[in-house]
């Protein structure tokens, strides 16, 4: 079967590397011209953090993120073989000690949605065990069963393994039409077997709920921090994340702000970034800034994914900033829907027939 993956962010990646495994003949068109170094997917910073989500987001993204990091993101990298930097350490939340209210009702919510929450309150002695560069806080909490990955080295492997696999790559095509069965870009029309809408913000015309989510992110290298796991830090306005890398390479962001403007970071941001950042390691303040990222998440008006299909054609969209956290168990999913019907699907509130 002849199929097409518009859009080559995470999702359309992921999608292809199983069809493609699957027998299938895949052909990419992605817009962008330097290995989807303008994707969304870029501007992440690849945490796989399902349980330390939850105060903002409903338990099927729960579900399908731990399916995701126990089962399908291992076996993913096995297959990549590309020496990704990928760790399930855990993570640690964190508060201002003026903030204990809003850590109480982050910990009370987290806790209504799942009755036998897997998390550990830490002391100041057991926090210094797990991270002892955190020296300032005496109370913390420990998410033993999250974990992070470079996405951003994920795509670059997803894209070489597809094209080792004889995957078609329409690089710096602009699709203009997609129709059951069809893809029309500027100068041809091509005919598939099935098409996947893998646009994001792209869709627009299909999703008519789908807008942007600004998202902020400022990359740090600062040699004199030494934390092994991402840190949250709560704050009442804005909760604050600390990624760390490979080679003393941090990934701070956090700001979410309801608008498509993909200039450069603000002003407002990187202060309130940086001062986080600065109060939770000293360290930071004699970081230096590598460089900063922005752009638009493509969110439905719900919060969660939906995959519109009818045949020949299938839309997946609306992944809002849980694209790497969620992506492979939706295409687990898809896969399921190719393989044995509309019938057999495990998360039937995100489907649409259309």
């Amino acid at each position: 079967m002849k199929v097409a993956i518009v859009g080559a962010g995470i999702m359309g990646r992921l999608l292809a590397l199983s069809l493609v495994n699957a027998g299938y003949n895949v052909n990419i068109f992605d817009q962008d011209h330097d290995s989807g170094m303008n994707s969304c997917s870029m501007a992440a910073a690849g945490l796989l953090t399902p349980m330390t989500e939850l105060d903002k987001s409903e338990m099927i993204i729960y579900e399908l993120g731990m399916k995701a990091l126990a089962q399908h993101w291992p076996n993913i990298l096995a297959e990549l073989q590309d020496n990704i930097y990928f760790q399930c350490l855990g993570s640690i939340v964190l508060n201002h000690p003026k903030d204990h209210p809003e850590m109480d009702r982050y910990i009370a919510l987290i806790r209504t949605k799942i009755k036998n929450s897997v998390f550990q309150k830490l002391n100041q002695s057991s926090l210094r065990e797990l991270e002892p560069s955190l020296t300032k806080f005496n109370e913390a909490y420990y998410f033993p069963d999250e974990g992070q990955l470079d996405n951003q080295h994920i795509l670059d492997a997803l894209k070489k393994k597809l094209l080792a696999k004889q995957v078609t790559w329409h690089q710096q095509t602009f699709v203009r039409k997609i129709q059951p069965g069809m893809v029309c870009t500027e100068s041809s029309s091509f005919q598939f077997d099935m098409v996947f809408d893998c646009r994001g913000i792209g869709a627009k015309s299909v999703f008519h709920d789908l807008q942007g989510i600004r998202g902020e992110l400022i990359w740090l290298h600062a040699p004199e921090v030494q934390l092994k796991r991402p840190v949250r830090f709560l704050h009442p306005r804005y909760s604050v994340y600390v990624v760390p890398r490979r080679q003393n390479i941090y990934l701070l962001g956090a700001s979410e702000i309801t608008s498509e403007d993909q200039s450069a970071i603000s002003v407002r941001t990187t202060l309130e970034l940086l001062t986080a950042a600065y109060y939770l390691h000293p360290g930071f303040a004699e970081a230096t800034i590598l460089k900063t990222v922005t752009h638009c998440r493509p969110t439905l008006a719900n919060y969660l994914p939906r995959i519109k299909y009818t045949a020949g054609w299938m839309a997946i969209n609306g992944l809002y900033r849980h694209g790497f956290l969620i992506a492979p168990t939706l295409v687990a999913e898809i896969m399921q829907w190719l393989i044995n019907g509309n019938f057999s699907s495990n998360y039937a509130k995100l489907w649409e027939r259309v």
